[in-house]
């Protein structure tokens, strides 16, 4: 099989080429219908006992997810509850009332909740706690001693020492909280600078701003990834050319898996959205084999097909035993019970096996179709003197390592038990982080909010 694969791709390298771009075009051929979905709740089955019981529960109670705004002063003597930080929270409620999505009849903030005060003997009066903005301070302290007063709204809405205070934004969905939360941020620049700092969190947005986080992480780092690659590439064989093959191959695998994702109807979910990252270097690994090889080989022939034919011979069972192990690897993760985790190692697996039919079809045929002899002519080991590889750095450090472990096996073989002994402890130390405030760095806005409010 391979002797077949290798000559069809050394003799007919414009059909490999075409049928390589005819496969990714095939699996793109519904990307348009994309779906994503940053809720870390459907790491979970639809059908999970405690998920259900969960919507059940939001349901039969009325429940909605929850954003907090809160709002800090800890420079006026009288906290937040002076006037113009009041006038600031009651024209910031009456801005969040008008972001779609919000449910506005479940909105708590102190213009929008009871107090109960007594109307005369036997009979009780429920009033807004602030009605409208307070124009002096005897006002926003007459605010400020009825809510402290009220034992559903001290330490809830507003905090014992009074220097604080919460407006609670339930949301329709937890998938706009980011996007709630944004506009929130525009309504708190639209008001004039002064004392107070205010803090968004909440479960729902820390969730819904992670998923959104992280898609434009990954769309930076897997072709940082790639960059890399290709620039440690590009240091070892120093031909652009040629090693433009590994990096075609990377791209097309990463392409045709992602469009067979999304062309399948799957989501693009959280762990989805690592499958660039994890391909982009994977794809290459075949492919920096048979150019190592093909380097080793080039001046022994000084013929490309002839050179391919005896490089694809020698690697064409190891990478596919390689290919084999690994996609098994990923494909093992189907057998867990968390949906995404199952489309992710699938999809992985999916792409090792489509990256090791490219790199043994297409890096053949690009050379062939690409690059000419005359290109090679200062290509490979011995196109600088015999000994120039062993003289290398490179080659020298390996030299004296070989050497070392050779001479000290017994002292290498014990430094390892004893690194395996000091992982081991260290795993029974693991702590499982599953608060997803602290999947971000301590100085990141949610994480401050969360901080501080609490």
């Amino acid at each position: 099989m391979g002797r077949k694969l290798t000559n069809f791709a050394v003799n007919h390298p414009k059909w490999v080429v075409l049928l390589v771009l005819l496969v990714t075009a095939l699996s793109m051929v519904r990307v348009h219908t994309i779906q994503v979905d940053t809720d870390p709740e459907n790491m979970l089955s639809e059908t999970e006992w405690v998920r259900v019981f969960h919507n059940e529960v939001k349901k039969e109670f009325v429940l909605s997810d929850m954003i907090v705004v809160g709002v800090v002063n800890e420079t006026d003597p009288d906290g937040v509850f002076n006037p113009a930080t009041l006038g600031k929270v009651y024209r910031i409620t009456e801005g969040i009332k008008g972001i779609p999505g919000v449910v506005v009849q479940d909105l708590m903030a102190p213009s929008t909740v009871d107090d109960i005060l007594q109307a005369g003997l036997g009979s009780v009066r429920f009033q807004y706690l602030m009605e409208a903005p307070p124009e002096d301070r005897a006002e926003a302290r007459h605010i400020r001693d009825r809510a402290m007063a009220n034992p559903l709204l001290y330490g809830t809405l507003v905090s014992e020492d009074g220097k604080a205070l919460a407006i609670y934004v339930p949301i329709e969905t937890k998938s706009i909280a980011h996007r709630v939360s944004v506009a929130i941020q525009d309504l708190l620049r639209a008001e004039p600078a002064g004392d107070e700092a205010y803090h968004i969190t909440g479960l729902p947005v820390a969730e819904d701003t992670f998923g959104v986080q992280m898609f434009q992480q990954m769309a930076v780092s897997a072709p940082l990834a790639g960059l890399l690659v290709f620039l440690l590439m590009l240091f070892f064989f120093r031909k652009l050319v040629l090693v433009t093959a590994p990096m075609v191959v990377a791209i097309f695998t990463v392409a045709a898996t992602m469009g067979a994702l999304i062309s399948t109807g799957h989501t693009v979910h959280i762990m989805s959205s690592m499958i660039p990252i994890f391909l982009m270097p994977i794809s290459v690994v075949d492919s920096v084999h048979i150019l190592s090889v093909f380097f080793d080989r080039y001046q022994q022939y000084k013929d490309r097909r002839k050179t391919l034919q005896v490089v694809m011979g020698e690697l064409f069972m190891p990478m596919l035993y390689t290919s084999l192990t690994t996609a098994a690897g990923f494909g093992s993760l189907a057998m867990t019970p968390i949906p995404p985790v199952r489309t992710f190692g699938l999809f992985v697996a999916l792409g090792v096996g489509v990256a090791w039919v490219f790199t043994v079809t297409l890096v053949p045929a690009y050379i062939m179709l690409f690059i000419s002899d005359k290109k090679l002519e200062n290509f490979g080991t011995t196109a600088h003197g015999e000994d120039d590889e062993g003289h290398s750095p490179l080659a020298r450090m390996l030299v004296w390592g070989g050497r070392l472990t050779r001479q000290h096996a017994k002292l290498w073989l014990g430094l390892t038990g004893v690194v395996l002994a000091i992982s081991a402890y260290g795993i029974t130390r693991i702590q499982i982080n599953d608060n997803p405030v602290k999947w971000f760095v301590k100085d990141h806005p949610i994480r401050v909010a969360d901080r501080v409010l609490n």
